[in-house]
């Protein structure tokens, strides 16, 4: 009787343990995610607007436009395009020259890669000139994906009049063609999904676009 009873109270102090250990220690990870947090959303503003200023270098300023912001969050893209399904867009900019006059607008579109989440900021003038993109993220295969981060890729995007892009597979032949980029299928065409959907966007409901036209 005597064993049962020492048996039963160790498990109480056993339990009791790990009850005041598991406290205690989600209150570290609480006060380390609060003394954290700012500075880590800090690092990643400052590589986001980085990231903007080199998609849009003609811009002198760069202003968040709230209402498409507040839009696009709330937006189901494959409605513009059932191609876009899965990409989201989280944060849309307004580019402006030395008077504070709108050239254009950035957009930052979300899209399942072949091993992580891909994000990409576009650049977009107001005559449906794409000025270029940025890959905000990307973890993806070394030699494969994570090649798509090279200037060599990021440049085909480059001061193009188009509205779309188009994925070809070693034959491209106009401007808007991007050709599949060091055997990475399924993270290119994510990066072309994701630059065509804020395109998409924009043209469809940001304020002076005029349309633009493939050549």
């Amino acid at each position: 009787m005597s064993n049962n009873k020492n048996k039963k109270s160790s498990i109480i102090h056993d339990a009791l343990s790990l009850t005041i250990i598991t406290i205690v220690c989600s209150f570290a990870l609480a006060f380390v995610f609060e003394i954290t947090k700012d500075p880590i959303k800090a690092r990643e503003d400052e590589k986001k607007n980085a990231g903007y200023q080199v998609v849009y270098s003609d811009a002198v300023n760069l202003a968040t436009d709230e209402e498409l912001v507040a839009l696009a969050t709330g937006t189901d893209l494959s409605t513009l395009n059932a191609d876009f399904s899965g990409v989201t867009i989280d944060d849309v900019i307004q580019a402006l020259d030395n008077n504070g006059n709108k050239i254009g607008y950035i957009v930052k579109s979300n899209v399942r890669g072949y091993a992580s989440t891909v994000s990409v900021a576009t650049g977009y003038s107001l005559d449906g000139v794409v000025q270029g993109i940025e890959l905000l993220a990307i973890n993806d295969t070394p030699g494969f994906g994570m090649e798509l981060a090279n200037p060599e890729f990021k440049d085909r995007f480059s001061d193009v009049q188009t509205d779309h892009f188009v994925l070809t597979k070693g034959s491209a032949s106009n401007d808007n063609d991007i050709d599949v980029y060091s055997g990475a299928t399924i993270t290119t065409e994510a990066v072309v999904k994701a630059v065509n959907a804020g395109i998409s966007f924009l043209t469809e409901n940001a304020e002076g676009l005029g349309g633009a036209a493939n050549e």
